[in-house]
Protein backbone atom coordinates (compact mmCIF):
# COMPACT_ATOMS: atom_id res chain seq x y z
CA UNK A 1 0.00 0.00 0.00
CA UNK A 2 1.39 3.72 -1.23
CA UNK A 3 2.25 5.82 1.89
CA UNK A 4 1.15 9.54 2.06
CA UNK A 5 2.56 12.34 3.08
CA UNK A 6 0.31 15.61 3.78
CA UNK A 7 1.92 18.47 5.07
CA UNK A 8 0.44 22.38 5.24
CA UNK A 9 2.89 24.71 3.17
CA UNK A 10 2.52 27.52 5.98
CA UNK A 11 3.14 31.42 4.84
CA UNK A 12 6.03 31.13 3.59
CA UNK A 13 4.57 32.41 0.64
CA UNK A 14 1.72 35.21 0.31
CA UNK A 15 -0.36 33.71 -2.38
CA UNK A 16 0.34 30.11 -1.72
CA UNK A 17 -1.63 28.59 0.87
CA UNK A 18 -2.26 24.67 0.44
CA UNK A 19 -2.54 21.43 2.32
CA UNK A 20 -0.93 18.97 0.01
CA UNK A 21 -1.17 15.46 0.24
CA UNK A 22 0.04 12.81 -2.14
CA UNK A 23 2.14 9.50 -2.36
CA UNK A 24 5.78 9.48 -0.87
CA UNK A 25 7.64 7.89 -3.54
CA UNK A 26 5.52 9.51 -6.44
CA UNK A 27 7.32 12.00 -8.92
CA UNK A 28 5.04 15.52 -9.45
CA UNK A 29 4.97 17.79 -11.93
CA UNK A 30 6.16 21.16 -10.11
CA UNK A 31 3.26 23.41 -8.66
CA UNK A 32 2.10 26.48 -9.37
CA UNK A 33 2.28 29.35 -6.87
CA UNK A 34 -1.22 30.68 -6.84
CA UNK A 35 -3.36 27.59 -9.21
CA UNK A 36 -3.29 29.83 -12.09
CA UNK A 37 -0.92 30.29 -15.16
CA UNK A 38 -1.94 34.58 -15.20
CA UNK A 39 1.20 36.34 -16.00
CA UNK A 40 2.06 38.72 -13.22
CA UNK A 41 2.65 42.45 -12.92
CA UNK A 42 5.85 43.85 -14.04
CA UNK A 43 6.94 44.90 -10.34
CA UNK A 44 5.61 41.83 -8.85
CA UNK A 45 8.01 39.41 -10.95
CA UNK A 46 10.89 39.13 -8.78
CA UNK A 47 8.95 38.05 -6.05
CA UNK A 48 6.61 35.46 -8.12
CA UNK A 49 9.67 34.06 -9.58
CA UNK A 50 11.15 33.43 -5.54
CA UNK A 51 7.54 31.83 -4.46
CA UNK A 52 7.51 29.72 -7.85
CA UNK A 53 10.80 28.24 -6.99
CA UNK A 54 10.04 27.97 -3.07
CA UNK A 55 6.89 26.30 -3.78
CA UNK A 56 8.74 24.24 -6.33
CA UNK A 57 11.48 23.05 -4.03
CA UNK A 58 8.74 22.49 -1.07
CA UNK A 59 6.51 20.46 -3.36
CA UNK A 60 9.87 18.15 -4.02
CA UNK A 61 9.61 17.54 0.29
CA UNK A 62 8.82 14.02 1.57
CA UNK A 63 8.70 12.56 5.23
CA UNK A 64 11.49 9.85 4.60
CA UNK A 65 13.60 12.71 3.15
CA UNK A 66 13.65 13.64 7.44
CA UNK A 67 13.11 10.27 8.78
CA UNK A 68 16.52 8.52 6.81
CA UNK A 69 18.48 11.78 7.93
CA UNK A 70 17.56 11.50 11.76
CA UNK A 71 17.27 8.07 11.75
CA UNK A 72 20.19 6.99 10.32
CA UNK A 73 20.05 3.03 8.67
CA UNK A 74 22.63 0.64 10.43
CA UNK A 75 25.09 -0.72 8.66
CA UNK A 76 24.96 -4.31 7.97
CA UNK A 77 27.13 -7.09 6.03
CA UNK A 78 24.38 -9.12 6.17
CA UNK A 79 22.45 -7.93 3.59
CA UNK A 80 24.70 -8.92 1.07
CA UNK A 81 26.59 -4.85 0.93
CA UNK A 82 30.41 -4.41 1.34
CA UNK A 83 32.20 -1.67 2.96
CA UNK A 84 35.78 0.21 2.38
CA UNK A 85 37.35 2.32 4.81
CA UNK A 86 39.82 4.84 3.61
CA UNK A 87 40.80 8.30 5.56
CA UNK A 88 40.22 11.83 3.88
CA UNK A 89 41.62 15.65 4.16
CA UNK A 90 39.54 18.65 3.96
CA UNK A 91 39.90 22.33 4.30
CA UNK A 92 36.95 24.09 6.33
CA UNK A 93 36.21 26.51 8.39
CA UNK A 94 36.96 26.66 12.12
CA UNK A 95 33.54 25.96 14.36
CA UNK A 96 35.40 25.66 17.37
CA UNK A 97 34.29 28.01 20.58
CA UNK A 98 36.16 31.28 21.03
CA UNK A 99 37.70 30.75 17.49
CA UNK A 100 38.37 34.31 15.42
CA UNK A 101 35.52 34.26 12.92
CA UNK A 102 36.89 33.43 9.31
CA UNK A 103 39.73 30.62 10.67
CA UNK A 104 40.04 27.85 8.46
CA UNK A 105 41.66 24.19 9.62
CA UNK A 106 42.52 21.02 8.17
CA UNK A 107 40.16 18.55 9.38
CA UNK A 108 40.64 14.72 9.13
CA UNK A 109 37.47 12.01 8.36
CA UNK A 110 37.51 8.35 8.31
CA UNK A 111 35.50 7.50 5.34
CA UNK A 112 33.09 4.82 5.37
CA UNK A 113 31.68 3.40 1.89
CA UNK A 114 28.39 1.23 1.27
CA UNK A 115 28.85 -0.63 -1.86
CA UNK A 116 26.09 -3.27 -3.69
CA UNK A 117 27.89 -5.77 -5.56
CA UNK A 118 25.88 -7.00 -8.58
CA UNK A 119 27.13 -8.99 -12.02
CA UNK A 120 30.88 -7.96 -11.32
CA UNK A 121 29.76 -3.86 -10.53
CA UNK A 122 29.86 -2.28 -7.71
CA UNK A 123 27.89 0.55 -6.77
CA UNK A 124 28.17 3.36 -4.12
CA UNK A 125 25.04 3.57 -1.85
CA UNK A 126 26.10 5.71 1.06
CA UNK A 127 29.62 7.26 2.03
CA UNK A 128 29.44 7.93 6.04
CA UNK A 129 31.57 10.46 7.42
CA UNK A 130 33.36 9.79 10.81
CA UNK A 131 35.09 13.11 12.43
CA UNK A 132 38.63 12.22 13.87
CA UNK A 133 38.95 15.62 16.05
CA UNK A 134 38.71 14.58 19.80
CA UNK A 135 37.20 11.22 19.16
CA UNK A 136 34.66 9.37 17.01
CA UNK A 137 31.71 11.31 15.93
CA UNK A 138 29.12 11.24 12.44
CA UNK A 139 30.02 13.98 11.18
CA UNK A 140 28.52 13.66 7.58
CA UNK A 141 25.96 11.07 5.67
CA UNK A 142 26.01 11.02 2.28
CA UNK A 143 23.45 8.72 -0.52
CA UNK A 144 23.55 8.01 -3.87
CA UNK A 145 21.11 6.47 -6.93
CA UNK A 146 21.99 3.26 -8.77
CA UNK A 147 23.77 6.12 -11.35
CA UNK A 148 25.88 6.99 -8.61
CA UNK A 149 23.98 10.75 -8.47
CA UNK A 150 24.49 12.37 -4.86
CA UNK A 151 21.03 12.18 -4.15
CA UNK A 152 21.23 13.40 -0.13
CA UNK A 153 23.40 15.09 1.98
CA UNK A 154 22.80 15.21 5.60
CA UNK A 155 25.57 17.23 7.91
CA UNK A 156 25.75 16.89 11.90
CA UNK A 157 26.50 19.47 14.22
CA UNK A 158 26.98 20.74 17.67
CA UNK A 159 26.40 17.18 19.47
CA UNK A 160 24.92 18.34 23.05
CA UNK A 161 22.84 16.16 25.71
CA UNK A 162 19.33 14.88 25.16
CA UNK A 163 16.33 14.21 27.41
CA UNK A 164 16.71 14.50 30.90
CA UNK A 165 19.55 13.93 32.95
CA UNK A 166 21.45 14.01 29.57
CA UNK A 167 20.76 10.03 28.79
CA UNK A 168 22.04 10.69 25.00
CA UNK A 169 24.75 12.96 23.09
CA UNK A 170 23.26 13.18 20.24
CA UNK A 171 23.73 16.15 17.08
CA UNK A 172 21.87 19.32 17.31
CA UNK A 173 21.39 20.99 14.42
CA UNK A 174 21.29 18.97 11.57
CA UNK A 175 21.44 20.28 7.95
CA UNK A 176 19.96 18.13 5.27
CA UNK A 177 20.64 19.21 1.44
CA UNK A 178 18.75 17.68 -1.69
CA UNK A 179 20.94 18.42 -4.55
CA UNK A 180 18.12 17.71 -7.16
CA UNK A 181 14.86 18.36 -5.85
CA UNK A 182 16.42 22.13 -5.02
CA UNK A 183 15.98 22.21 -1.36
CA UNK A 184 17.76 22.83 1.68
CA UNK A 185 16.84 22.46 5.50
CA UNK A 186 17.92 22.77 8.73
CA UNK A 187 16.54 20.90 12.10
CA UNK A 188 17.78 22.61 14.62
CA UNK A 189 16.55 21.32 19.31
CA UNK A 190 16.31 24.90 20.84
CA UNK A 191 15.85 22.38 23.86
CA UNK A 192 17.57 19.18 23.89
CA UNK A 193 16.71 18.37 27.61
CA UNK A 194 13.33 18.65 27.06
CA UNK A 195 13.48 15.78 24.17
CA UNK A 196 11.26 12.67 25.51
CA UNK A 197 13.63 9.59 24.30
CA UNK A 198 12.67 5.84 23.91
CA UNK A 199 8.38 6.76 23.89
CA UNK A 200 6.10 5.16 22.15
CA UNK A 201 3.72 7.04 19.88
CA UNK A 202 0.23 6.29 19.15
CA UNK A 203 -0.30 5.94 15.54
CA UNK A 204 -2.93 8.87 15.09
CA UNK A 205 0.44 11.32 16.41
CA UNK A 206 1.63 10.48 12.66
CA UNK A 207 -1.47 11.81 10.88
CA UNK A 208 -1.53 15.02 9.92
CA UNK A 209 -4.80 16.32 10.01
CA UNK A 210 -6.07 19.80 7.70
CA UNK A 211 -6.53 21.30 11.05
CA UNK A 212 -6.41 24.98 9.64
CA UNK A 213 -8.84 24.01 6.77
CA UNK A 214 -6.47 24.83 4.36
CA UNK A 215 -7.51 24.90 0.45
CA UNK A 216 -6.51 20.78 0.02
CA UNK A 217 -4.21 20.09 -3.11
CA UNK A 218 -4.55 15.94 -4.17
CA UNK A 219 -0.95 15.84 -6.05
CA UNK A 220 -2.29 12.08 -7.49
CA UNK A 221 -5.66 13.53 -8.82
CA UNK A 222 -3.53 16.17 -10.62
CA UNK A 223 -1.16 13.40 -12.10
CA UNK A 224 -4.05 11.43 -13.19
CA UNK A 225 -5.76 14.24 -14.91
CA UNK A 226 -2.62 15.64 -16.23
CA UNK A 227 -1.92 12.22 -17.89
CA UNK A 228 -5.25 11.72 -19.29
Amino acid sequence: MASIFAWPFYRVMRNFRRFVKGTNNAVYDKLDVDGSNSEPAKGDKKRAMTEKLTVSALSNLRPQHLTDALMVRPISASDGLSYSQSEFYQEELDTRPQTKKGTRIIRGYFILEELTLSGGEAKLLRRFWFDRVGGIRLARLQTFDDRGLLITDVSFFDEKPFGEGGARRLPSRIEITRPHDRYKLNVTYQAPESVVLDREYRPEAFVLENKWQLPEVDLDARQKTTNR
